[in-house]
């Protein structure tokens, strides 16, 4: 399997670079810049190659990341889901990193349902659990890394899972009740909204989201915060706290959250930094605040 039988099957690919997990041309996220040809597909020898979601055909894919499987697993089992049956399923089509606990499931959307817009699911310690993803809030597509692409740290994604990706099955109604429901801001469920886990913790976490003034006292909370968290990390966790700065709507976050990053100079990039910055949306009510600088700057032994 070659990416010209991707393309063949449906699917719209993006070029990134080799060991990279995320594109780096400007407007590669635009319907326009979808490789879904086979000219397009010898421009992919030699790089990693991504999945755009809401570019495919005959209808969107999309991707549930558990990137926290065991915390993932119970949450959804709060929602009546059983995460092992899905990834046992014979169409089940999985990627994975090679990283420990997670693994990526793909599915396919219904043609009246098109794409979606994607959704972050938090855990107890603030750091993304589960993500629901295929689209932008604008309407470009998010993207997923394909087998057999090569992970920054060296390994080599692979297929797991039944199924094959040249035919990927429809997302099971359970889980789009999920996605849809949180698309409406709906529950899922009706258990008390100050408990601390599990799914009916939409109210917990919007209140790390409560605007703080941009003054300077504030400002150079978070620098201090910041001082305590090393930008030589894993890419997730730097995008969520670059991610998390940028919650606060101040005009010096941008600022904040580059001179944060550049202080791992052998790890910055200027083109992935503008791409995190350019995907932040300000309307995910259960994406990383805060609360997530709290938690790591904490690791790293800030005492507060």
């Amino acid at each position: 399997m070659n990416t010209l039988d991707l393309i063949q099957s449906g699917l719209a690919l993006v070029s990134v670079p080799f060991r990279e997990k995320g594109p780096t041309s400007r407007g590669w996220n635009l319907r326009e810049n979808a490789i879904n040809t086979h000219q397009g597909a010898l421009l992919l020898d030699g790089e990693n190659v991504g999945l755009a979601h809401a570019f495919c055909t005959p209808t969107p894919t999309c991707a549930i990341d558990l990137d926290n499987y065991k915390e993932s697993k119970k949450w959804l089992a709060k929602e009546g889901v059983d995460l092992d049956q899905l990834l046992r399923s014979t169409d089940a089509v999985v990627i994975w990193s090679g990283k420990e606990n997670s693994r990526k499931l793909l599915y396919r959307l219904p043609q009246d349902v098109g794409a979606l817009e994607s959704k972050q699911v938090h855990g107890p310690d603030g750091t993304m659990m589960l993500e629901f993803r295929c689209a932008a809030k604008n309407g470009t597509t998010v993207q997923d890394i394909l087998p057999p692409s090569v992970h920054p740290t060296g390994s080599q994604y692979q297929w797991l899972g039944s199924g094959s990706p040249l035919s990927i099955p429809g997302i099971p109604n359970s889980l789009l009740k999920i996605w849809l429901n949180m698309k409406s801001g709906k529950r899922t469920c009706k258990r008390p909204a100050r408990q601390s886990s599990g799914p009916c913790t939409k109210s917990a976490t919007l209140s790390l989201n409560t605007p703080r003034p941009e003054t300077p006292r504030e400002i150079a909370v978070v620098k201090l915060l910041l001082s305590h968290v090393s930008a030589d990390c894993g890419r997730d966790t730097w995008r969520d706290i670059v991610w998390a700065i940028l919650s606060t709507g101040w005009q010096c976050a941008v600022d904040l959250a580059k001179a944060w990053s550049e202080s791992a100079p052998t790890r910055y990039q200027d083109a992935a930094f503008w791409t995190v910055v350019q995907t932040f949306d300000p309307a995910h009510d259960t994406g990383p605040t805060l609360g997530t600088v709290y938690f790591h700057a904490r690791k790293g032994g800030w005492i507060g």
